[in-house]
């Protein structure tokens, strides 16, 4: 098919010969505001890629209008753009714009500071979340931090007291919340100018909200807009989508389930699917296919609807599962030790058994360092390595990381035809039409490939960090750091690209050090592709593994469960249908990861009543036996 040719809606077939369940096809095709639930496996984001190469064919979004997707997280927003890159080529590159919440808040912000009164208005070397100058800020104006909370702590709790404040700020307020207000916005002689991400949120929706020009010019530049995640938005992040999207002609399509909704801590809209259906008289159509786990897994799944309270759906398998596929474990344990050896082995024998490292998941509710310190010390002694993906997961997704990572896997022997295109990429986005032109193209393909020839060199005699970090601060040189601040705006203020850099540096040079020198396995390290991957639950939303360990199903790790039951049990049914073949659980008696060594699992029994009576469970109780 060519994916260029405008084609008529009932000829329009899904690209790459995908099959869609009916209500998938039916959504893709509604050209009215639509909420589509779907559970886990059922396609959400695919679905949404073949709407926007839908309506991009069909040209219902008409050039030179664009279509605007919002997810909750980064990895979700460069995934859904991927997609639908693959699946339209250059249609999709100026026209399909994938961000998150907090990039399109402050792609607003940044876009139209001007229109902001001078009293709201930022200065514009504005720096971003930085709890320092926000904790300054409201020690000048009066705070008094008596329970002495953290850094992190600090920030969440001062971001709830700055969301409230409301615009325009009145000068002849006195109150705490509207002083840090103002000296966050313009800085003193003692505080940086320093927006939280709610605050970035609050002013783009006043812009909205009080310039019907700036508005109008919105609603020009986006015919369509998808909301991804939706169970996961939060009050202000929806007051903003009303602002912008509410009773105007721009078409909304919004996916989510809630069953996977595990961000009420960070403020979730608990009606954000009843709200919007209202709001924006949508409809509501439901997805039933399960495309990625095995059946047995489907079926316990589907178990957890009871506890969820969720309406039982007659989900279905994919076809090319056979009835008796997939393994579910509960395994119970005399302490972390013991529990250590027996799932260490375990992964040995899946990782010979043909499934890549990186396609097995260690789990944990929180605190992945305590609850799997054994198991990370136990696989080394078999020659694998485990890793916490805390540091690695949004930074393998930053722009300038995928850029460098390109950059220095075109210095290996073999071809790279991925990294060339994502360099290719940057020079057509940076240069625009110049690279329309044969010579400036060619000019630029023998300049980098001379640099290539140099950073080889300067590679083959690199013998200290020092000296690699000269290396990839030649890269950011030779791409010209003002044009990637331009492209990326994220990295156009205070110290992000810097520290960004840095992390990139110590991180890449630690797997150099490791293995002599390898280029091309210390990316791989570097990647995540040779290990095992560990990370807490909220982390893994979106991602799936052929085989996932859940460590730790205890009462210690779901501490807060009689204060926000329904929170845990989705956070329990999220770490389960992340599994495409195999789940496993572990209880250990004795760990020392809370205020006590013995553990429990009284409070969360009902877990356990679900595994136990499902009779889709092997339960292993090694509690009695000794390790062999």
């Amino acid at each position: 098919m060519n994916k260029n040719k405008i084609i008529l809606s009932d000829n329009w077939l899904p690209l790459d010969g995908l099959t869609l369940e009916d209500n998938a096809l039916a959504s893709i095709k509604d050209e009215s505001n639509v909420l589509i639930v779907a559970g886990p496996g059922a396609g959400k984001t695919e679905l949404l890629a073949q709407k926007a190469c839908y309506l991009f064919q069909t040209n219902i979004c008409t050039l030179p209008r664009k279509i605007l997707a919002i997810s909750f997280k980064a990895d979700s927003s460069s995934n859904l753009s991927k997609r639908v890159q693959a699946r339209c080529g250059e249609t999709s590159r100026e026209r399909f714009v994938s961000l998150t919440y907090d990039a399109f808040a402050k792609r607003i912000l940044d876009h139209f500071i001007n229109s902001l009164p001078d009293i709201c208005r930022p200065d514009s070397a504005y720096l971003v979340n930085e709890s320092e100058w926000v904790m300054r800020a409201f020690e000048e104006a009066g705070f008094v931090n008596t329970k002495g909370l953290s850094a992190s702590s600090l920030i969440s709790f001062l971001d709830s007291q700055l969301a409230s404040v409301t615009l325009p700020i009145v000068e002849s307020k006195t109150g705490i919340n509207e002083k840090a207000w103002l000296i966050l916005i313009k800085g003193s002689n003692t505080v940086k100018p320093c927006l939280t991400y709610k605050m970035i949120t609050r002013l783009a929706e006043y812009i909205i909200r009080t310039n019907k020009y700036i508005k109008r010019a919105l609603l020009l530049t986006y015919s369509h807009v998808f909301l991804d995640e939706f169970q996961d938005t939060t009050l202000l992040q929806y007051q903003f989508v009303k602002t912008c999207f509410m009773d105007t002609s721009c078409v909304l399509t919004a996916v989510g389930d809630n069953k996977q909704r595990i961000m009420l801590w960070a403020g979730a809209l608990k009606t954000a699917f009843r709200d919007y259906c209202q709001d924006f008289l949508a409809g509501e159509r439901f997805l039933l296919m399960n495309h990625r786990s095995a059946p047995r897994l489907v079926e316990l799944q589907k178990m957890m609807y009871g506890l969820l309270k969720d309406e039982s759906k007659e989900i279905q398998c994919s076809p090319k599962w056979n009835r008796s596929d997939g393994e579910i474990r509960l395994y119970k344990f005399k302490d972390a030790k013991q529990e250590a050896e027996i799932i260490a082995k375990d992964i040995v024998r899946l990782s010979e058994e043909g499934i890549a490292l990186n396609d097995i998941c260690i789990l944990c509710k929180q605190k992945p360092e305590k609850y799997t310190f054994e198991i990370i010390n136990y696989l080394l002694l078999l020659g694998v390595k485990a890793r916490l993906e805390t540091e690695y997961q949004d930074l393998l997704k930053e722009p300038l990381t995928v850029l460098i990572l390109s950059t220095l896997k075109l210095l290996l022997p073999q071809r790279n035809p991925e990294s060339w295109e994502q360099v290719m990429l940057y020079f057509d986005s940076i240069y625009d039409q110049k690279i329309d032109s044969p010579d400036f193209l060619l000019n630029k393909q023998r300049s980098l490939y001379s640099f290539l020839n140099e950073c080889r060199n300067t590679l083959s005699i690199c013998n200290k960090i020092e000296s690699f970090e000269r290396v990839i601060e030649s890269i950011l040189e030779f791409y010209e750091t003002d044009k990637i601040k331009s492209l990326f705006p994220v990295y156009s203020q205070g110290c992000y690209l810097n520290k960004v850099k840095g992390d990139i540096v110590r991180l890449l040079w630690l797997e150099l050090n490791t293995i002599a020198f390898d280029l091309e396995n210390a990316i791989n390290n570097f990647e995540g592709l040779n290990s095992v991957p560990i990370m807490t639950i909220h982390k893994s939303k979106g991602l799936e593994y052929d085989a996932v360990y859940f460590v730790g199903l205890e009462d210690s790790a779901f501490w807060n469960f009689r204060n926000q039951p329904m929170e845990d049990r989705c956070a329990f049914f999220v770490a389960l249908s992340r599994a495409k073949k195999i789940i496993s659980f572990t209880f250990s008696e004795n760990r020392k990861a809370g205020f006590s060594d013995n553990q429990s699992h009284n409070t969360i029994n009902e877990f356990y009543q679900l595994l136990e009576e499902s009779c889709l469970v092997d339960i292993y109780d090694k509690t009695k036996v000794a390790v062999e």
